[in-house]
């Protein structure tokens, strides 16, 4: 019986290993588009998913282009992520699929909502300062339901890092999934990231 038991539980582990899903994984952090090769993901990163990021710092427009593997979040899949404060904005969209290899496929990014929603927050951002002082207020657009307080280091790719104190817009759950998920903007050492 116990010869029996453990043979079920090989196959189970072999055959569960197989099951993983395949996503196409590329990254390019001067673009918004790549293409890669395809590669399993762990067990646990149960979709793929397409990422471009574009940030905007003092009328600078920075892009870049994500494809990978990822545990599915319902923040984050298919759903628009935008932060906005004076001299920043940034906007990120996942598209998650659960097929193998899903991702290799373009995709259209759904249009920016920039319909003021009746949420105003403080708002500031210095440059090379660990702090900022609001004196006044920022209007929310879109899905923006929160407004954030971030103070730490952030460089845009082939830049070097600088302080950041930033007060503006974000829509929830960006505080939640935090500065790990992004590819094209590199956060270092955040000392305060608060949304409320």
């Amino acid at each position: 019986m116990r010869t029996f038991l453990t043979s079920i539980c090989i196959i189970f582990a072999l055959t569960a290993t197989g099951l993983c899903l395949n996503c196409d994984h590329c990254l390019n952090i001067y673009n918004d588009s790549c293409s890669g090769v395809s590669d399993k993901c762990k067990e646990d990163e149960t979709v793929c998913v397409s990422r471009r990021e574009s940030a905007t710092t003092e009328n600078n427009l920075h892009s870049s282009m994500f494809k990978g593997c990822m545990k599915y979040d319902p923040n984050v899949c298919d759903r628009p992520l935008h932060t906005t404060s004076i001299g920043f904005d940034f906007y990120m969209y996942n598209k998650c699929c659960k097929e193998d290899n899903c991702n290799r496929e373009s995709f259209t990014v759904p249009p920016l909502n920039l319909t003021e929603n009746g949420l105003e927050c403080p708002v500031c951002h210095a440059i090379d300062s660990y702090d900022c002082t609001p004196e006044r207020t920022i209007k929310c657009v879109g899905n923006q339901d929160q407004c954030y307080v971030y103070s730490g280091e952030l460089r845009n790719p082939s830049r070097p890092f600088h302080q950041l104190a930033s007060r503006g817009c974000i829509v929830s759950g960006s505080c939640e999934f935090g500065p790990g998920l992004l590819k094209g903007l590199t956060i270092h050492n955040y000392t305060t990231l608060n949304c409320m």
